[in-house]
């Protein structure tokens, strides 16, 4: 064999090594979490590849056997190149850089690397990426400057809505994501001065770093402000939106407009709260194993005079502006403790939990933790049954004030979970860092159980590494007998959705919760199920 190329003289390629993690990590969360990292993942021994994930074969452009149980020297150009990597890698202890590798048809490709060395004597893991710095330097746009090609390229490989500034406000870069959700047209946008094209108030002082933008159809957009990569340059990451929902959001804004403009949004939530035009309806949280009913996530409406009765999705639409929306919101956690305060005892060793949604508004207010502390005393709630939902997004906020909050709010005893967890947004080893109970699991994967074998993946994938990580994991959106079954196979015994019935108003919950016990019948034609007397 040549160890530089890999080729064989005798025979066809073997079978892949199967790696033995039978002394350490289980092997199947072990290869499950591999393919949850968007990077190449690798993990090999001092001279052969035991395992590779998906992305990592895109990177080395080879198939899947042509990696695994292949020596690693025929990952790099020549047996001296895999040497010094070796060296670095393993003996040296480099933990980040760049490494040069060999691509099919004797080319090559920089990659970017985190090393963790020796997770067993033995056996090391290699995190690749694009290195986009050595590509914007070997191939610059003739359209650009050459010490600007970088960012569009940057900017392009992000998921999240992002805008590149310059030190003269110029837009540098931005991606489709940004385009989109601003309502431009890339040559309006792109070389231009935002100004004129985006009315922006920046923060001042020791403001919290966000910006308002405002679109030309009046939609408020806030946007993270961090520094950007040279002097007097600045990076805007505005907040990511599902596919589908900015069209949504666009036709509710051009037909609400008339009667909710940005000017009037806060008068017309101090008279929906004034006028008793709000409630909480609940959703019950069902224990699949025996049925009983766990708790109940409190869920806003609004009796509007013109729309009827809206749900909390179509009340962010009808609003449009974040200050109001987190009004709302603080209206609705402290009459939501007030209620769940009332429900009907438990068996006391459960305690029944009562989830309430955090807005993004109320985190970035920094009251959060006085606005929990006076509901909790004003209702005389029970911190430990109290569950506050943030949107999986927080989890990319460096704000060292974000972080210290949750901590606070943890001390308490309240729990904290993360929301709609697995639309891709979120950092899994982030997830460490906060002192989080459960994560929850996105309903749009949840409903793609038993329909999608690559959601089922993922959901196993995650219910796996929660239980690594001392978490519970709950499931939304539950619909049908089957997805049930699968996911209290992985432990995921917290569940709701239409399966178990509708939110109801409190009530119709209250009243659900007097038994206390659903009729359960898993594996039959008739799964527990929430349902109102009325």
């Amino acid at each position: 064999m040549d160890a530089a190329h890999g080729k064989h003289d005798d025979g066809p390629i073997p079978e892949p090594f199967v790696p033995d993690f039978s002394e350490g990590l289980e092997s199947g969360l072990y290869l499950a979490l591999l393919e949850l990292v968007d990077e190449g993942v690798i993990i090999t021994g001092d001279e052969r590849v035991l395992e590779a994930n998906s992305a990592a074969c895109g990177l080395l452009e080879r198939e899947y056997r042509e990696i695994v149980g292949q020596p690693l020297a025929q990952l790099f150009p020549s047996e001296r190149d895999f040497i010094q990597a070796r060296a670095r890698l393993f003996i040296q202890g480099e933990m980040r850089g760049s490494l040069q590798v060999a691509l099919p048809g004797e080319r090559k490709r920089n990659l970017r690397f985190i090393a963790a060395a020796r997770l067993r004597p033995g056996v090391h893991a290699l995190i690749l990426s694009r290195d986009l710095l050595v590509e914007a330097e070997a191939e610059p746009d003739p359209a650009s400057p050459a010490p600007d090609a970088l960012w569009p390229r940057l900017a392009a490989v992000l998921e999240q809505p992002v805008i590149v500034i310059d030190e003269r406000a110029r837009v540098s870069a931005a991606n489709a994501a940004a385009i989109t959700g601003l309502n431009l047209e890339r040559e309006r946008l792109i070389g231009h001065a935002l100004g004129p094209c985006i009315a922006v108030r920046w923060p001042t002082g020791d403001s919290t770093p966000f910006a308002h933008l405002t679109r030309g159809d009046g939609v408020e957009l806030a946007a993270r402000v961090l520094p950007g990569p040279k002097p007097g340059w600045r990076v805007l990451v505005l907040p990511a939106t599902r596919r589908g929902d900015e069209k949504a959001h666009q036709a509710v804004a051009r037909a609400t407009r008339p009667h909710l403009d940005n000017a009037s949004a806060h008068a017309a939530t101090r008279l929906a709260i004034e006028r008793n035009q709000l409630e909480i309806h609940f959703q019950a949280l069902v224990d699949a194993r025996d049925g009983r009913i766990r708790g109940g996530e409190a869920l806003l409406r609004w009796h509007h005079p013109t729309h009827g009765l809206a749900p909390f999705g179509r009340i962010a639409s009808l609003v449009d502006d974040p200050a109001s929306i987190a009004s709302m919101s603080d209206w609705a956690l402290q009459t939501a403790c007030a209620q769940a305060a009332r429900w009907p005892a438990d068996d006391g060793r459960n305690p029944r939990i009562l989830t309430v949604n955090i807005a993004h508004g109320q985190v970035l207010k920094g009251d959060l933790l006085k606005r929990v502390e006076t509901a909790l005393a004003t209702s005389g709630l029970a911190a430990r049954r109290l569950e506050l939902d943030f949107d999986e997004s927080i989890l990319s906020d460096p704000d060292d004030a974000i972080h210290g909050m949750l901590n606070d709010l943890s001390s308490l005893g309240v729990r904290l979970a993360i929301d709609d967890f697995g639309r891709g947004t979120a950092s899994i080893p982030r997830l460490r860092r906060y002192p989080l109970t459960a994560i929850k699991l996105d309903p749009a994967l949840v409903r793609r159980v038993g329909h999608d074998e690559t959601s089922e993946s993922i959901v196993e994938a995650i219910s796996s590494m929660a239980a690594v990580l001392g978490l519970k994991v709950f499931a939304r959106g539950v619909e049908s007998a089957p997805q049930q079954a699968f996911l209290a196979a992985l432990g995921c015994y917290l569940q709701q959705g239409p399966l178990f019935g509708a939110p109801m108003p409190t009530e119709a919950f209250a009243a659900l919760l007097a038994p206390a016990v659903l009729s359960n019948r898993q594996g039959s034609r008739n799964p527990p199920r929430a349902r109102s007397s009325g």
